[in-house]
C-alpha cells in the first residue's frame, strides 16, 4: 500500500453553502465592549477558513463554509466546520473551529497569546506599512485576494523587513495558485526575521506538497531550534517527511509529539501517519489503535475507506497470530 501522505493545495475560487450560527461570549459574562474582528486562521490548519456574514452585539455570529475545490482538508465537502481567528480588544486572540451552535469563550488578555509567533522585526513598523498590512488582512477576510495581494505588496515595499507581511503575502499567493511566488515571499520573511516561526511552517507545507521531503526536514531542523510548540503543524509535516524518507524512528517520535501538541486536532492525519509508521515497524495493535483514532476524529475524510480496509487487514493478521 502506498505510504500515507496528505497534500494540501489551496485555491482561490470559493462557493458557499448554507449559513450557520455560533456565539462568542466573554469569560467574565460581560457584554461585548466593541465589535469583533475576524481574520483568516494562521497557516497550517486543515479546515477551510470561515466566511463571516454578520456578527451582532450579543456575540452571535452568522457564517458560511467556503467550498474550495482543490483544498484537500479532512472533509472538503459542505459542512458546518471551519476555522477563524477572533480578535477583541482586551481579550486574547483565539483561532477556533466553528460549528453550528458553537459557543466560543474569549479569555481576558494576560501574557503574550502569540508567543514565539510574533516577529520582532514587525514590532516597530512604519505607519504606512502597518496601514497597508491592515488593509490586506481586511481584504483576506472579505475573500478579495487580488486586493489583499496588492496591500501586502505595498506593506513590504514600505518596509522590506516586515516579516509578518511577507508571510501573509505568501499565503495569498498560494491561494492564488502561485506556489513559486509564495515560496519567494516566505523566504523573504525568513530573511527578514529568522526567528519568526510561521514561514517555516508555510515552506514545509509547500515542500511536502511538492514531494521535497529532504528540504522539509532541513527546515524542520532549523525551526525546532526555536521550540515551536505553538505550531504543531511543523511537527506534523516533519513526521510526514521523515516517514516518506523511511526514517521510521524519527517519524514515530515526531508524530507522537505532533499529536500531543495538537490539542484542537487541527492535524488529525498525524494519527494516520503514526498508524502507518507502527504498521511498518510491526506494531500491529498500535497501528490499529491510531488508525481507529484517525477515523473517529474525521469519519468523513476521503481516505477513510482505505484506512478502514487497512484496519481490517491488520486485525486479520492479529487474529492469525493468536
Amino acid at each position: 500500500m502506498k505510504r500515507l501522505i496528505v497534500v494540501l493545495a489551496l485555491a482561490a475560487s470559493t462557493c458557499c453553502f448554507a449559513d450557520y450560527r455560533a456565539k462568542v461570549v466573554l469569560e467574565n459574562g460581560a457584554n461585548l465592549p466593541s465589535p469583533l474582528l475576524f481574520t483568516a486562521p494562521p497557516a497550517g490548519h486543515d479546515l477551510a477558513p470561515c466566511r463571516i456574514l454578520d456578527s451582532f452585539g450579543n456575540g452571535e455570529v452568522r457564517y458560511v463554509v467556503p467550498f474550495i475545490p482543490q483544498y484537500r482538508g479532512p472533509d472538503p465537502g459542505p459542512d458546518d466546520k471551519c476555522q477563524i481567528t477572533i480578535w477583541l480588544k482586551g481579550y486574547q486572540k483565539q483561532t477556533v473551529m466553528l460549528h453550528d451552535g458553537a459557543v466560543i469563550v474569549l479569555k481576558q488578555a494576560g501574557g503574550d497569546p502569540e508567543g514565539s509567533s510574533v516577529s520582532a522585526a514587525s514590532l516597530d513598523v512604519p505607519k504606512n506599512a502597518a496601514k497597508a498590512f491592515d488593509k490586506g488582512i481586511e481584504a483576506v477576510a472579505d475573500g478579495k485576494l487580488p486586493d489583499a495581494q496588492k496591500a501586502f505588496e505595498k506593506a513590504v515595499e514600505f518596509y522590506p523587513g516586515y516579516a509578518k507581511a511577507w508571510s501573509h503575502l505568501g499565503e495569498v499567493l498560494a491561494l492564488e495558485s502561485k506556489p513559486a511566488d509564495a515560496a519567494d515571499a516566505w523566504q523573504h520573511a525568513l530573511k527578514a526575521d529568522p526567528k519568526y516561526i510561521r514561514p517555516y511552517l508555510q515552506l514545509m507545507r509547500l515542500d511536502v506538497t511538492e514531494n521535497k521531503m529532504d528540504d522539509a526536514v532541513a527546515l524542520a531542523d532549523r525551526a525546532m531550534q526555536l521550540n515551536p510548540v505553538e505550531f504543531p503543524g511543523i511537527y506534523y509535516y516533519d513526521a510526514v517527511a521523515n516517514y516518506q524518507l523511511k526514517r521510521l524512528d524519527a517519524a514515530e517520535k515526531i508524530a507522537r509529539e505532533a499529536i500531543d501538541l495538537d490539542k484542537s486536532h487541527d492535524f488529525p492525519h498525524a494519527e494516520a501517519i503514526l498508524g502507518g509508521v507502527l504498521a511498518d515497524k510491526g506494531d500491529l495493535r498500535g497501528a490499529v489503535e491510531h488508525f481507529n483514532r484517525y477515523v473517529q476524529l474525521y469519519p468523513k475524510a476521503p481516505d477513510v475507506p482505505a484506512i478502514q480496509q487497512r484496519i481490517a487487514d491488520l486485525e486479520h493478521r492479529l487474529e492469525q497470530a493468536n
